[in-house]
């Protein structure tokens, strides 16, 4: 039996997964699982790989931030710097009970508007139910200092500082009488209270208020800042970018004519590498690459000795070798030299097309 060889097919920009999964599929429906080496990707088996790396981006869909506002009274569930999923929960208010008898003397329904200064301080404004708030105060939307919250304009309610509204909602200012004759008061959202009203007798270990919990409308790593008032959780998404965009790659033995029968009617699928009609396997450098970008080879990293700064002892058009990183053992023109960041900008052929590489000045050296 003959060894197994690397190839790679061609595809049209955005087919590759679906070539890859119509190609396992057709590999195994004409059992020629044998002629192919097996890889493994998140657990699940392939006999063809389009390599992807993940990039972290803080863009969303649509605009929004995938930001959420986490007051100090709420857990954090979610650990900072770990992935999360849509639907996971991020932070959770535990339930409160009452911690001795008391009764209701006085319960007063409110709107209540925060907004975030510049300064990521907040203020907050409480609404009597007969004030109608404008319907322009949404939830996401700056506001500037003068501005009246209220449709009449009441002075009362006006916004002292400029900054943006975080949050909108109805809570209960609910105030405990305890059998000493202290009193005690307390906002209560809505979206939180049980059942009360004026008079109701509530005993120690009652409950007052509800859990609450913030769940992820998103997928991705899970980033906390700090301030005065509050956290800012916030989700960055994760993005598989396709490494080589119109590749796909495999290694097998085929004889050529099963070769071209193996992609031939494959939606997508335009040729392999070398030329039309004759396959040409992949090797040197351009196949270390792919193994690397794949996670089947060891990158290499340049050694250094101390911390001196590099002299740098290279032009502009000269050609030199990359020994760091996937592209280590590629030649290439120097393109670009950057003497403050060390780094260059070196153009290499993948496939015979040239590309730019950014690495640092260690990572090359003289032909």
């Amino acid at each position: 039996m003959h060894m197994k060889k690397w190839y790679a097919i061609q595809t049209y920009a955005g087919s590759e997964l679906k070539v890859k999964d119509d190609l396992n599929e057709r590999v195994e429906n004409r059992k020629l699982e044998k002629y192919f080496e097996k890889f493994h990707e998140n657990d699940l088996a392939t006999f063809f790989l389009v390599p992807v790396e993940e990039v972290i981006t803080s863009r969303s869909r649509r605009g929004g931030s995938f930001e959420y506002r986490i007051p100090y009274e709420y857990d954090l569930v979610a650990e900072p710097n770990e992935r999360i999923q849509r639907g996971n929960v991020i932070a959770r208010k535990p339930p409160r009970h009452m911690e001795s008898d008391a009764r209701v003397s006085a319960v007063q329904t409110l709107q209540r508007v925060i907004v975030e200064m510049t300064n990521h301080n907040e203020q907050e404004y409480l609404v009597p139910p007969d004030k109608r708030i404008r319907r322009d105060i949404r939830v996401g939307e700056k506001i500037r200092n003068g501005v009246p919250l209220t449709t009449d304009k009441d002075e009362g309610f006006i916004v002292e500082n400029k900054g943006a509204i975080v949050l909108r909602d109805k809570v209960r200012r609910t105030t405990f009488e305890y059998p000493d004759g202290k009193e005690k008061t307390r906002l209560i959202p809505e979206k939180c209270i049980v059942k009360l009203r004026q008079g109701t007798r509530f005993r120690q270990g009652d409950l007052i208020e509800r859990k609450d919990q913030i769940i992820s409308r998103a997928s991705g790593l899970f980033k906390v800042r700090e301030y005065k008032d509050k956290r800012i959780g916030g989700v960055q998404r994760i993005e598989k970018r396709r490494l080589f965009p119109g590749y796909v790659f495999t290694r097998m033995n085929l004889d050529e004519k099963e070769m071209m029968a193996l992609i031939n009617g494959i939606r997508g699928a335009v040729r392999y590498v070398g030329s039309r009609y004759h396959p040409v396997p992949i090797e040197g450098p351009e196949m270390q690459l792919i193994k690397r970008k794949a996670g089947l080879l060891e990158t290499p990293v340049a050694t250094t000795s101390g911390e001196p700064k590099i002299e740098i002892d290279f032009n502009v058009g000269e050609v030199v070798e990359i020994v760091e990183g996937p592209f280590s053992d590629f030649t290439g023109e120097l393109k670009e030299i950057d003497k403050e960041a060390e780094e260059v900008v070196v153009m290499v052929k993948i496939f015979g097309r040239e590309t730019p590489v950014r690495l640092g000045l260690e990572g090359i050296e003289k032909l």
